[in-house]
């Protein structure tokens, strides 16, 4: 079974749509969407309406659920904050609801899926250095999977953990029988920030226990000026032509 993972998408319906195509193309058995569906971008509802019906598990990320009031906003900076008060008023009452009732994380056989770091997945904490990685050895390392996916800092961080120590192995094909576990973040659909303006996601084959993230390019300029449109801020809009 091939498995495409994304996550963070934010409401950029351009690149939502050009993965989808792409991973109906390539012929994926299913879609699974690691959260923040909502935030930042110009289409909260139908990104909400697309993840609904093309994805078979959406987590909740820390986006939709500020914007659905189950965490505090004043963990954002101003500019986040005030798009996130107009994903609010833009969302259907529908959509709202779906939002509201997304689970944290999602375990399957050796898979487990979650949106920010596994440790506890409803405090948002980031795995963005071995250090982080490390903690998951000290506390949870018994209930993990074998793969770990996240996503939320929407970087392409890869870390082998073995119970004792953690290695940064981003960057690098991970060997499909090892003794490790692994936390890999899948990257970011639709704000990248490891400066490849390229949208990201990856691509999990469960019977050869593989995974790649994939890169795709797609039109950032009409997203940029829905951003701009919706008076949301510019920053939004400039950051997706550098990826940063």
């Amino acid at each position: 079974m091939k498995i495409g993972i994304i996550s963070d998408i934010h409401a950029n319906y351009e690149a939502l749509t050009t993965v989808l195509a792409w991973l109906d193309e390539y012929g994926v058995d299913e879609i699974i969407c690691l959260g923040d569906v909502v935030g930042y971008g110009p289409d909260p509802n139908p990104c909400c309406d697309l993840i609904r019906e093309r994805c078979n598990v959406t987590l909740m990320g820390n986006h939709d659920a500020a914007v659905i009031g189950v965490m505090d906003t004043d963990y954002y900076y101003l500019a986040a904050r005030e798009a996130l008060y107009w994903t609010r008023r833009q969302l259907s009452s529908d959509n709202f609801q779906w939002l509201y009732g997304l689970p944290y994380t999602h375990v399957r056989d050796n898979c487990a899926f979650f949106h920010a770091a596994p440790l506890k997945p409803s405090r948002w904490a980031y795995v963005v250095r071995t250090q982080d990685a490390q903690l998951h050895n000290d506390t949870v390392y018994q209930r993990l999977r074998r793969w770990n996916f996240v996503g939320h800092s929407h970087l392409t961080k890869q870390y082998a953990i073995n119970g004792r120590r953690a290695k940064d192995v981003s960057s690098k094909n991970l060997p499909a029988k090892s003794d490790r576990k692994y936390i890999i973040n899948v990257g970011s659909v639709g704000q990248p920030r490891d400066r490849d303006p390229r949208l990201c996601f990856g691509i999990f084959d469960t019977e050869s226990e593989t995974f790649r993230h994939e890169r795709l390019g797609y039109d950032i300029e009409s997203v940029a000026k829905k951003i701009m449109n919706a008076g949301l801020d510019q920053k939004f809009a400039r950051r997706l032509f550098v990826g940063q």
